[in-house]
């Protein structure tokens, strides 16, 4: 067993806990916003299911990386790493992007606030869940700095399968609270990844 190359080159290690507490601390600070108190919350567990699959993503990423040799990217690592921390980023500034955009009525549960209306500006134009597109490439970039193929996939797989559980408990909140105006946004847009899905 052998750590990822990551993890054997000061400088990657650096620049690999630089690019993680770039994305840690602003998650700390989103995960403190709170719904109003007049807020009708229909989270139905899926704030757990992400937290749970975030911290298991990363785990079985480490895991993989650590254990299974013959996936591990030999030549052209850092190029494969310096990609992964460049969609990493990437992904951190989509999500804070999205979460400005949205202002108030980003929260980490799944609520409905009064007065809150069908946000189009920004990244929600093109996708009703950015903040989520945003996260599943941070998790995407993450598994690529670990440089082995396997783990490439897993975080994100993982991530995303809670996402999936997310999004309906969300979409289905936000139209029996929206009314209308939700329904045709759905029309308009893709809901995380445009022409895809």
């Amino acid at each position: 067993m052998r750590p990822p190359h990551v993890f054997l080159e000061p400088i990657a290690t650096g620049v690999w806990i630089a690019t993680y507490l770039l994305w840690i601390i602003p998650e700390i600070v989103i995960s403190r916003r709170r719904p109003e108190k007049e807020a009708q919350k229909v989270d139905r567990g899926s704030k757990i299911a992400v937290v749970v699959a975030v911290n298991l993503g990363i785990f079985v990423g480490f895991i993989v990386a650590d254990t299974v040799p013959r996936f591990v990217v030999r030549a052209h690592w850092k190029t494969v790493f310096a990609l992964g921390i460049a969609v990493w980023l990437g992904g951190i500034c989509l999500r804070l992007y999205s979460v400005r955009t949205l202002g108030r009525f980003f929260t980490t549960d799944v609520a409905i606030s009064k007065g809150q209306r069908v946000v189009e500006q920004g990244p929600y134009r093109w996708v009703r869940h950015p903040s989520y597109l945003g996260g599943l490439l941070a998790m995407a970039g993450l598994g690529m700095t670990l440089t082995n193929w396997l783990a490439m996939a897993l975080p994100a797989c993982c991530l995303a399968a809670a996402y999936v559980y997310r999004i309906r408990v969300e979409e289905q909140a936000l139209v029996r609270g929206l009314g209308p105006a939700y329904s045709d946004y759905m029309q308009r847009t893709w809901r995380l990844i445009p022409y895809v899905f």
